[in-house]
């Protein structure tokens, strides 16, 4: 009996030394090129470079330290579905989207010592419930930045801006928000609102909470609020284009207007308030705020001298 009992430990120790050998392979539950199950930066790096799917799920909340993720031509579309966890890092960005990348960031918070998400060219991200933090840029875009349809995305910049980009289009039935020490938003040519899209600026400094340098485009539906808690103007835009019922809520700081409109040569309603009242530097054109869409006349009266632009007139 005692043989026996000395036989069965001797071979389940043989059996033990035999799992632990240099020779047995590590078994390894997670699978980063699957991208089901990311719980480290290194997973998620090998997921960006060799993934064989195109969404990463986060396993858990962690710092990519100094290295950035790198979303390629190559690679071309990719989803985090966070689960709530933070992506953090210290490097000029965490996310660099090379031109024409689409990046989806669901219930997630991506916080970066530096700019949270970089796009080298034109990019679009989107996603639900995304929180896009930088110490310097929430999103800084080199050309036109696309918000992908039924978004919702709340950008911030703890000594910058928001959302810096060339063009900033929100399709339709977005909903972005942007805020910063050097303004909310900053476009350095056009932002289009589609259908139901809303964009929301702020600031607590002496910068416009949001900055267009072209033309400001409202589809209808969709929805403008700013407010500059400092001295400065609520926003700055070169010109506005309004086309149906739309809902503009704008507040300005102390020793500024709700709006600052540099050209307005047609009138315009919209539903809400502009506190101070909005100031129009070239043009005769006004907009005229009113508390229902039902009291927006079918045909506004234009001053006088106004030409319509149409396809004609542009080609004159």
């Amino acid at each position: 009996m005692k043989k026996t009992i000395i036989t069965a430990i001797l071979a389940a120790m043989t059996l033990l030394l035999i799992g632990c050998s240099a020779n047995n392979e590590r078994i390894d539950l997670t699978d980063p090129l699957s991208g089901s199950s990311i719980l480290s930066a290194a997973d998620l790096e090998a997921f960006f470079k060799y993934g064989e799917n195109d969404t990463a799920v986060l396993a858990a909340s962690f710092s990519m330290e100094d290295t950035m993720l790198k979303l390629t031509a190559q690679r071309g579309s990719i989803t985090i579905d966070g689960n709530g966890y933070t992506l953090s890092g210290t490097g000029d960005c965490i996310i660099r989207l090379d031109e024409g990348c689409k990046l989806t960031l669901n219930d997630i918070t991506v916080h970066s010592g530096s700019t949270a998400i970089g796009c080298l060219g034109s990019a679009e991200i989107g996603g639900e419930n995304a929180n896009i933090i930088g110490v310097s840029d929430g999103i800084l875009c080199a050309d036109e930045l696309i918000v992908s349809e039924g978004s919702s995305l709340v950008c911030k910049g703890s000594n910058g801006r928001g959302i810096d980009a060339e063009d900033i289009t929100i399709k339709a039935g977005a909903s972005v928000s942007g805020e910063g020490v050097l303004g909310g938003v900053n476009s350095r040519s056009d932002i289009t609102l589609e259908k139901g899209a809303s964009l929301a600026a702020y600031t607590d400094e002496n910068y416009n909470a949001l900055k267009c340098d072209g033309q400001l485009s409202m589809a209808d539906g969709s929805a403008l609020t700013v407010e500059n808690r400092g001295r400065y103007h609520g926003a700055e835009i070169y010109e506005f284009a309004i086309e149906g019922a739309v809902s503009i809520n704008a507040a300005g700081g102390s020793e500024a207007t709700g709006l600052f409109i540099t050209e307005q040569h047609s009138n315009m309603y919209a539903v809400g308030s502009c506190k101070p009242e909005a100031r129009v530097e070239n043009g005769k054109g006004r907009i005229t705020f009113v508390d229902d869409a039902s009291k927006i006349p079918a045909e506004i009266p234009q001053p006088d001298g106004y030409i319509e632009e149409t396809a004609e007139t542009e080609e004159q």
